[in-house]
Formats: structure tokens, sequence, C-alpha cells
């Protein structure tokens, strides 16, 4: 049998003092993770999730990682991508030629850019 890590005494009694200490022990650390549980689960009632982002930027796969199409936060078709401004969607969709609004949410009407 294997060394263990640290060499245990011979006699019973002292074998039986370490076996309650280490019992003690166990008891102090359920206790601390019972504590700990309760305090994560109270705080998680408290905090309220946080607000999708109102708009995402979804980007091109490969090196250049361009703009590729651009989606309202509550479009279930995003899959990639990141959170942008408002300001900064408008930007890519008036700059970028290549980058189309997701037609399934259509941030362009939102944006009022299908009004001018």
């Amino acid at each position: 049998m294997p060394e263990p890590l640290l060499p245990l005494p011979p006699a019973l009694n002292q074998l039986l003092v370490i076996r309650r200490w280490l019992e003690l022990t166990l008891a102090r650390v359920d206790e601390k993770i019972s504590v700990v549980r309760a305090a994560d689960e109270e705080r998680a009632r408290r905090r309220p999730p946080p607000e999708p982002p109102r708009w995402w930027i979804e980007y091109g796969i490969g090196v250049s990682r361009r703009p590729d199409r651009v989606h309202t936060g509550a479009c279930p078709d995003t899959s990639r991508g990141r959170a942008a401004t408002r300001e900064s969607v408008l930007e890519v969709l008036r700059t970028a030629p290549s980058v189309i609004a997701c037609p399934l949410c259509r941030p362009d009407s939102e944006l009022g850019l299908l009004d001018n």
C-alpha cells in the first residue's frame, strides 16, 4: 500500500483523537458551505438579471472579422457578435455596403432608416 501523505501514529487513542478532529473540521466546513450557498442564493434573488443589449453587430468569420449583419437585442437569430450602441449600428449600416440588417428582427425599421 502506498505511503499516506502524513504518517499516522500507531496508538489507537491517538488515531481516535485525529478522527474526532477531522469530524469536527468537516462539520465546520459543511456549515461554512451552507452559509456561503445561502448567501449566494440570496444575492442571486436580489440582483435582477442583466438587461440584454439593445443592439448587436454580428461579425463574419476569418481574419478580418468585418461586420456582417446587425440585429436588435431581442433577435433570436443572433449567434455571434458583440453588443453595440445605436450610433455604432447606424454607422455600420450607413458606411459598410456589405452589411445587411437582419431580415428577421428588422433593426433598420426600428432605427427609422426605412422611413427616409
